[in-house]
């Protein structure tokens, strides 16, 4: 395997972008036209959850996709800054397929929690122009095609994706935009659910029904939007299991190690999720 760290920098903050990129194996198929996905940890905007972050990314690479992990920036760092990271870690992965024989119409962002936010965010505010226009103070990124910035593929774990309901993790959206918590326009914005259209790329997303941190209305309704456009979507929803279960073994989750939880089988349903190029849009 080749580990390296690249460095992303937006607004004089500086964050790193682990690479995972596993060997060719000679007598696998797609060697130099593998999938890639890039992992956001959770952490409410407040920190990162390290059991969302190496473990996972370790977990894809074993399964052949090149994988990434992005220490992105969290509160006191505020909205656009988180985003604009993660776009930039898109278009550096898709810039440098060849060399990591990745397929650049195959790269999936994945998150957890507050980084299933982030993720989400990738896949809906890519192409929208107000969302561009909170990014001018930053440098735009806009020299290239916005579909330089388009990840391929979601994969939602337990995602915040509701900003402005019931149901949203009211923490969250506290920490990414500090007093402008109160501007209806910038929450609406960052309301994924809401920002869903045809351009949005096909999701995978798990939940669980007794998730009471982060309410399982999140990942329906963001299915729900994308089954309403003909988007592709899977979803699970487990009828047990808190928040914050990683990848339900005891890698990640208070369990025995022959004894993962039921949940765990979420993984192995994405990676077949991640290979499909079938939802691909030419």
């Amino acid at each position: 395997m080749k580990f390296f760290t690249h460095d992303i920098t937006v607004g004089g903050i500086t964050v790193p972008l682990h690479g995972y990129i596993p060997d060719p194996l000679g007598y696998g198929a797609n060697q130099d036209n593998r999938p890639a996905i890039i992992v956001f940890p959770g952490g409410g905007y407040e920190g990162l959850t390290c059991w969302e972050t190496e473990p996972i990314a370790l977990k894809y690479a074993a399964e052949g996709i090149c994988a990434f992990l992005l220490m992105y920036s969290y509160a006191p760092v505020r909205f656009p800054i988180p985003q604009l990271q993660a776009f930039l870690a898109i278009r550096y992965v898709r810039e440098h397929a060849k060399e990591y024989g990745i397929n650049p119409n195959n790269i999936a962002t994945t998150g957890y929690s507050a980084g299933g936010h982030l993720s989400a965010s990738t896949g809906v505010l890519w192409n929208k122009p107000e969302f561009w226009t909170y990014c001018e103070p930053y440098d735009p990124l806009n020299d290239v095609g916005m579909e330089m910035y388009r990840p391929n593929k979601l994969v939602l774990s337990y995602a915040v994706l509701k900003s402005d309901t019931e149901y949203h993790h009211h923490g969250s959206f506290e920490n990414l935009l500090g007093d402008r918590i109160t501007d209806d326009a910038l929450l609406s914005l960052v309301a994924c659910d809401k920002q869903v259209d045809d351009n949005t790329p096909p999701a995978f997303l798990w939940h669980t029904a007794e998730d009471d941190l982060v309410h399982v209305r999140n990942s329906i309704d963001f299915a729900g939007e994308l089954a309403k456009r003909g988007i592709p979507a899977e979803l699970h929803i487990y009828p047990h299991g808190g928040h914050g279960l990683g990848l339900g073994t005891c890698v990640t989750s208070d369990v025995r190690c022959n004894e993962p939880l039921d949940i765990a089988d979420w993984f192995e349903r994405s990676v077949r999720f991640v290979y499909d190029e079938s939802m691909i849009k030419a």
